[in-house]
């Protein structure tokens, strides 16, 4: 399924684009838009099961990445990263250390 996509698009693309052309070149009523939707319809389906193959650890990785390089509140998650310890756990809300 991985590989056959780009050929899939390739295709969507050349008989659309032929099938638009003779619309134009016809000059009748946009006759062409029930293929091109209806091949779009198929195509995307396509692309659903395309990215559900071709996704690992490695995008998920560096979409992840991504998003938090892109947030607007950059400033918060840093201190939340900054705060947070593995080796302890936190402290309860109201706990200022041994009386």
């Amino acid at each position: 399924m991985s590989r056959a996509f780009p050929w899939h698009l390739r295709a969507f693309i050349a008989i659309n684009g032929g099938l638009t052309a003779v619309n134009i070149a016809t000059g009748r009523g946009w006759w062409a838009l029930w293929p091109l939707l209806a091949t779009g319809a198929v195509l995307g389906l396509h692309y659903l099961g395309y990215k559900a193959v071709t996704v690992d650890e490695q995008w998920a990785a560096e979409r992840v990445q991504e998003l938090n390089l892109k947030s607007y509140d950059r400033g918060h998650i840093e201190a939340l990263k900054s705060r947070y310890k593995v080796d302890a756990p936190p402290s309860p809300p109201g706990d200022r250390g041994a009386s």
